[in-house]
């Protein structure tokens, strides 16, 4: 819970910043850029969130990632500010956040869809299509796969689920005999 408020925080304090400079979708990229290079990298993460390491320590290893990945200098003293403020280790929690209000402020709609098979690149469009229409903004799906389910799909976005699963019809025809019998 503490780190989702932190993580909204900062980067509310990013994206105010980025929206000023014009610049929202170029710190979304370098700040998931960042995110997914610190998660590639476990023991440069965990040494800069270490108390034991003296803060220039943490900046020579923070200069030493910035020379991987090109940043604007606003990103750039961004990381830097989490480094002494220690809420690095929310890295990944910020980055999840900034792409929240990305996509409120563009009017995206992120969600996952889960089928028994792998979806074809077309049958993902077609399903991002037609719920772009009835949510009336854009759709961005993730495609995971649960054979679990038996056939059918089910998406969610946000809080709205369409559950048109096997799985779920079956487990609804089986409260409804067992009611009709007892």
């Amino acid at each position: 819970m503490r780190g989702t408020v932190v993580a909204l925080k900062y980067a509310k304090g990013l994206f105010v910043a980025a929206k000023e400079l014009g610049k929202l979708e170029e710190f979304g990229k370098e700040l998931k850029e960042l995110g997914e290079l610190l998660e590639q990298m476990p023991d440069v993460l965990t040494a800069l969130q270490n108390p034991i390491y003296p803060p220039d320590l943490k900046m020579e290893i923070l200069n030493e990632v910035l020379k991987v990945v090109q940043v604007s200098p606003e990103v750039e003293r961004f990381l830097k500010l989490l480094v002494e403020r220690r809420r690095i280790q929310f890295i990944k929690e910020i980055v999840a956040k900034y792409q929240q209000l990305l996509d409120e402020e563009l009017g995206i709609a992120r969600g996952e869809v889960i089928s028994a098979f792998e979806m074809s690149e077309e049958e993902r469009k077609e399903l991002e299509t037609a719920l772009k229409e009835y949510l009336k903004r854009e759709v961005i799906l993730e495609t995971k796969v649960d054979p679990e389910i038996i056939g059918g799909v089910k998406v969610q976005i946000g809080d709205l689920v369409f559950d048109g699963t096997i799985k779920t019809q079956l487990k609804k025809f089986k409260e409804i005999i067992k009611g009709e019998v007892l």
